[in-house]
């Protein structure tokens, strides 16, 4: 499945949370600046890590074969800046419906991410990239 169709999995399951189990709505005094912060940093991380993907010429697929290791501009602050973005869009999506159901969703999506997605494109740079993936590991931290 495709990591977008992940989140966007959780956060409709999140809203079935909300609707069955009537949740009593998430919300804080200014928490409408954490929303647009953390929606511009979402779009931001996706936007910048597509643009020098689509730079260096290769893909933005995760199914799909990297032929090149970026470590340096976004890819320098985080191995994996597209899920982060897309983290923290649904980490804002959930908190501008006030849903506790798609902020606790969020948990095993992340989860799902880290464990299989990420550990699956990890394994294959390892062995595609050896020393110089170990490398960018040792300087540059999975998420952030």
């Amino acid at each position: 499945m495709p990591p977008p169709a992940l989140y966007l999995g959780g956060l409709l399951m999140g809203y079935g949370l909300d609707r069955a189990i009537h949740f009593p709505p998430v919300g804080f005094a200014g928490d409408q600046w954490l929303v647009l912060a953390l929606a511009v940093i979402g779009i931001l991380l996706v936007l910048a890590a597509a643009i020098q993907l689509r730079l260096a010429k290769t893909t933005v697929m995760p199914h799909r074969a990297a032929s090149t290791l970026l470590t340096t501009g976004i890819f320098a602050l985080s191995r994996n800046p597209i899920y982060l973005g897309f983290t923290c869009l649904a980490a804002a999506m959930a908190l501008s419906q006030h849903s506790a159901g798609m902020m606790l969703m969020l948990i095993p999506v992340v989860w799902v991410i880290h464990s299989h997605v990420i550990a699956a494109e990890e394994a294959f740079h390892a062995e595609r990239f050896a020393e110089a993936w170990k490398d960018y590991c040792r300087k540059t931290r999975r998420w952030i």
